[in-house]
């Protein structure tokens, strides 16, 4: 049932609508618990639109035929774009039980991690699996994007006892172990459906019960049977298309099928059944839950560990474990084997699971929207150690053993919190004994000072023991001290943050490191807390990193295309002024012309694109050179010898449409078709900075036409830095302008514009604020294109501190030679929408003539007014 204008206090996702009956009923059990609850809740049907592996499952699949039995409300199949119009409908989202967070099976994505979650809205998981034990198949791609969906859960809980530890070391949340969901229902919440059965079982017999039937397990069936003195063995079919291979399987008299798939069947043939076999991990719930006595043979195709856990948390290990391999004679040998177990001690954990487990969902649904599931320290990338003393927390460090000590680099954009590097202490103090760290080293940074550390290997947990001040002395050999009292705890290895080692190859040299207790009468005072840093310090810090980054892009510009590129444009610009003075110079070029040719042959001679836009106009604009000169017969076959075959090859093949010059009047390119009655005045006064948008979808199309505009922009030597990068994917828009902290209370804006320019361009050191320079010209391009083709937009200032800038060029995979000029919010919008009215200064303030008199001396400057006129 599906009704797109109800509301719902909870929406659950989850494998529901699978083909099994583990899915089927563990999400039955997480339903009715939480409306037993109180709270009205919504199954979400799985989205479309992220890969293979998601189908468009039928209407008439025995999930959703059961999901309409017992009177589901449920969404239809949608897009995943469309999943943030759900925050609308529901203000709690719970991500459910199974191996909704294994990286291995295909059909984990973002949703599962409820990344379309407004935070607006609570997000909780409740018995979520990891899949087996073990951490390599979490890649750091993986981890990193996770990491960051987890730690907005308000509440985590999961499956496996050692999923806590992985929730912990690896994605730095805070998980609980909790019951699987089908424990959360006494077993008479599962009598009521088995009584609504379509088939009758009656007498004895042992219930078989497997996801992927064999040879070796239907001989272990027979066996167990024989064992039991069972002679009739029904076979409940695997739902998910198991019914021919279990017919074809178990074609004999002594194996009974059952008859229909059906959840209700299913739990009938249990309920009714003397002793039950599977290899099913829900087979083997349902079997403790009848208090059945049964046997698994653990299915290594789904997970071991998952057994293992269960029958550990019941109290019987081992004992109910049969293997494939197992034959009549070590069946009769097995003394676990009987048609009567010991369900006292399991009961009573399964009640005392439910009570516990009951009381944590009801907590998780019911907390603060503020509370997080999110612990300190940041999580750790598994598997990225590295050889030496030390150790990394991912690849933000490198690490290099050498003769002096280990080497520690931090990598370009690092230097944010969460990535760290540790080493082994020398000694173990006891916990509250007096102790002095002493650390021989040559330091890399920018910052002012750096904390030290102590990390618990376990845990992860780290305390700051002291602080070291810079003081200028980068890169030279120094000794620091630091005095201290051993916290309480496994605290045995020191550790270091990348957020304090700023600027180029920021690190440290490690030469020698001590540990010793001393008395107390000997621990020196600790300096004095510095000073929050000035207005003109940060400033300072945030021009060096600035400084650094266009220095930077600078030692690279003999490597990259875009200097390359730039190298081009910038001679080539050069002769197109000389071409257009009205006192033309025949013979002109002397520094350009040769310039000019050095880089297209170097180009071609590189074997790069003949095809490139700047090339081409390298080329139009010696052919505008050449042909200017052979009509007014000045010789300049000096010059022309300078090109290579290739070059003077593109050159004669050239048109005049891509470089030269051409009147002031004319168009340089063919303008595009939009909106030809929007004057210019409607345009620049009729602009707005729009923050609530509609829904209808912005085309590509218009962006396309509004960047085209803005690429009207005037740039130094037509170097053209400027870029737009569009992202329409609303998790990654709303995380960015988090981030940018300047959009708050508004909505979601259908889609975010970045606006960079790109330093590669850039050749001289003067032309250190070209890139804000020239972005600044695009941008107010770009705002003016999109007004003229119907679109509203709002610019977001990027003006931020470094860690935030990092943390947005991870997120949106920004190039670290592009600088940040603006976000712009942008699409559609109602014109009868409220905005500031930002009254503009007057023309008087903003104009200042600075005229000098005609007559020798000087006069009383004008007045502001006359200014003016």
């Amino acid at each position: 049932m599906n009704d797109p204008e109800q509301t719902y206090d909870v929406g659950i996702l989850g494998w529901w609508y699978g083909k099994n009956y583990g899915s089927i009923l563990t999400y039955y059990g997480l339903n009715r618990a939480i409306e037993e609850l109180g709270f009205r809740t919504l199954m979400v049907h799985e989205p479309l639109g992220y890969n293979g592996y998601r189908v468009l499952w039928p209407d008439d699949i025995l999930s959703v035929e059961f999901a309409r039995r017992v009177g589901y409300h449920y969404t239809t199949q949608m897009h995943f774009s469309e999943l943030p119009a759900l925050n609308a409908r529901a203000g709690t989202f719970i991500v459910g039980s199974d191996q909704l967070w294994n990286p291995l099976i295909g059909r984990v994505n973002d949703d599962l991690f409820l990344d379309f979650v407004s935070p607006k809205n609570r997000r909780v998981a409740y018995a979520t699996s990891f899949g087996n034990r073990g951490t390599k198949k979490f890649k750091p791609d993986f981890i990193q994007k996770h990491s960051a969906n987890l730690q907005k859960f308000n509440a985590i809980s999961v499956r496996e006892g050692y999923a806590v530890d992985t929730a912990r070391e690896v994605f730095g949340v805070e998980a609980t172990q909790v019951v699987d969901p089908v424990f959360l229902l006494p077993a008479r919440a599962y009598d009521t459906l088995a009584d609504k059965a379509g088939v009758d079982m009656s007498g004895d017999y042992l219930a078989v019960f497997y996801l992927d039937p064999t040879p070796e397990k239907r001989a272990v069936a027979l066996a167990l049977a024989d064992r039991l003195g069972l002679q009739r063995i029904v076979v409940i079919p695997n739902p998910d298309g198991g019914r021919p291979l279990s017919e074809e399987l178990f074609a004999d008299p002594r194996f009974e099928i059952l008859a229909e798939d059906a959840p209700e069947n299913f739990l009938h043939a249990y309920r009714k059944s003397s002793y039950v076999v599977t290899d099913s991990f829900h087979g083997t719930a349902f079997a403790t839950i009848f208090g059945k006595p049964f046997s698994s043979i653990y299915n290594t195709h789904r997970g071991i560990d998952r057994f293992k856990n269960l029958l550990d948390w019941l109290g019987f290990g081992e004992t109910r474990r049969l293997t494939e391999n197992d034959t009549a004679e070590t069946l009769a040998n097995n003394p676990n084997i009987a048609l009567t177990l010991d369900y006292t001690g399991a009961m009573a954990r399964i009640a005392e699971g439910r009570a516990r487990s009951r009381a944590w969902l009801q907590a998780a649904l019911t907390s603060e929207a503020g509370t997080t599931a999110a612990i300190a320290p940041p999580p750790q990338a598994a598997g990225a150690q590295r050889p030496g003393r030390f150790t990394a927390s991912n690849a933000a460090w490198e690490i290099t053993p050498g003769a002096e000590g280990e080497d520690l680099t931090v990598a370009p954009g690092g230097a944010v919190r969460g990535n760290q590097v540790w080493c082994d202490l020398p000694a173990r103090p006891a916990p509250g004994s007096a102790c002095r760290l002493v650390l021989d080293w040559k330091l890399r940074t920018t910052a002012p000072a750096l904390n030290l550390h102590l990390r618990n290997p376990a845990t992860g947990d780290f305390q700051v023991i002291g602080k070291v001040a810079v003081e200028g002395r980068v890169d030279q050999a120094r000794r620091d001290t630091v005095d201290f009292i051993m916290p309480s705890g496994e605290f045995s290895q020191l550790m270091l943050g990348a957020v304090h080692f700023t600027g180029p190859r920021g690190g440290a040299l490690v030469t020698g490191l001590a540990l010793e207790e001393i008395a107390r009468s000997e621990m020196r005072k600790a300096p004095a807390k510095p000073k929050p840093a000035t207005h003109a310090e940060i400033a300072l810090k945030l021009a060096l990193d600035d400084n650094d980054r266009f220095v930077k892009a600078h030692a690279q510009s003999g490597r990259s295309i875009t200097s390359a590129r730039a190298r081009l444009m910038f001679h080539a610009h050069a002769i197109e002024k000389g071409l257009s003075r009205l006192d033309f110079r025949g013979g002109f070029g002397k520094i350009s012309v040769p310039a000019l040719a050095r880089e297209m042959n170097n180009w071609l001679d590189a074997g790069r694109d003949r095809q490139d836009a700047f090339l081409r106009t390298a080329a139009s604009v010696m052919q505008a050179y050449f042909d200017r000169h052979r009509r007014i017969d000045v010789d300049v076959s000096a010059f022309h010898a300078l090109f290579g075959a290739p070059a003077l090859e593109l050159i004669a093949q050239a048109g005049p449409a891509e470089g030269g010059v051409l009147t002031a009047a004319a168009y340089r390119e063919p303008v595009p078709d939009v909106n030809p009655d929007n004057r210019f005045l409607d345009v620049v006064y009729g602009r707005r900075s729009i923050r609530d948008f509609t829904a209808a979808p912005v085309a590509d199309a218009d962006l396309a036409r509004a960047v085209q505009l803005a690429m009207q922009a005037p740039s130094v030597c037509n170097r053209q830095a400027g870029r737009v990068h569009v992202f329409s994917d609303p998790f990654r828009i709303q995380a960015a302008i988090d981030i940018q902290g300047g959009f708050g209370g508004y909505n979601t804006p259908p889609r975010l514009l970045l606006v960079t320019a790109d330093l590669n361009a850039f050749l001289f050191a003067s032309e250190r604020n070209q890139a804000f320079v020239d972005g600044g010209l695009f941008m107010m391009g770009l705002l003016l294109g999109l007004q003229h083709v119907g679109l509203g937009g709002c610019p977001l200032n990027t003006a931020m501190n470094t860690e935030r800038e990092n943390a947005l060029r991870k997120l949106l995979d920004i190039p670290e030679s592009e600088v940040f000029i603006s976000f712009v919010a942008a699409g559609h919008y109602d014109p009868a929408i409220l905005t500031p009215r930002s009254r503009r200064l007057d023309v008087e303030e903003v104009m200042r003539r600075h005229d000098r008199p005609a007559t020798t001396g000087e006069a009383a400057a004008p007045s502001q007014t006359e200014a003016v006129k």
